[in-house]
């Protein structure tokens, strides 16, 4: 509905209510506009292992996410997307600008990784970008898209929303390589 389905490697995972030992989340292979609730599963924090449900779990999005629900008290629920607006990656300065209300609202909650290491598959990985992450909601990952946390479903999905328009009103008025 919002377009965030850039192929399948979005992924979004929930700490299980109760059981901080389990996160549910899509299965590897779903464009998101697939995912329906029953195509959820339920893998193990620590192992990574499918303990409800069937599918494949993606490497990399177990190694992001485990570690970050795990460090982060306000991270119940962890979005990541490569999102259609990609061209922030190529700006000379990537950060998001005080251009208007939305983008006001979002400067406190952003914190920017520089470091893309590849794909991240060792959940050491997870464990920097939760430090880069810190007290913030929204982390604009080097190269690799933007991840959001939050404390509720609703949460991670709003700061997603606004900052995908906060990027496409950067990516618009200042197009590849501006300054």
């Amino acid at each position: 509905m919002h377009d965030f389905s850039e192929g399948i490697f979005n992924h979004l995972t929930l700490v299980v209510p109760a059981r901080a030992t389990a996160t549910t989340r899509s299965r590897f292979g779903m464009h998101w506009s697939e995912v329906t609730a029953s195509s959820f599963m339920e893998v193990g924090i620590d192992d990574g292992k499918v303990k409800r449900g069937e599918g494949d779990v993606e490497r990399s999005c177990y190694c992001i996410h485990a570690p970050i629900h795990k460090a982060l008290p306000q991270a119940k629920a962890v979005f990541h997307t490569t999102c259609p607006t990609p061209v922030r990656d190529a700006l000379e300065d990537p950060r998001i600008k005080e251009i208007g209300q939305t983008e006001v609202g979002l400067m406190n909650e952003i914190a920017y990784d520089d470091e893309y290491t590849g794909p991240a598959l060792d959940p050491a990985e997870g464990a920097r970008l939760a430090r880069v992450i810190g007290d913030k909601s929204v982390l604009f990952m080097a190269n690799h898209g933007i991840s959001t946390v939050g404390a509720t479903v609703a949460e991670p999905y709003d700061r997603l929303y606004y900052t995908e328009r906060a990027a496409q009103v950067r990516s618009t008025r200042c197009g590849p390589g501006s300054r």
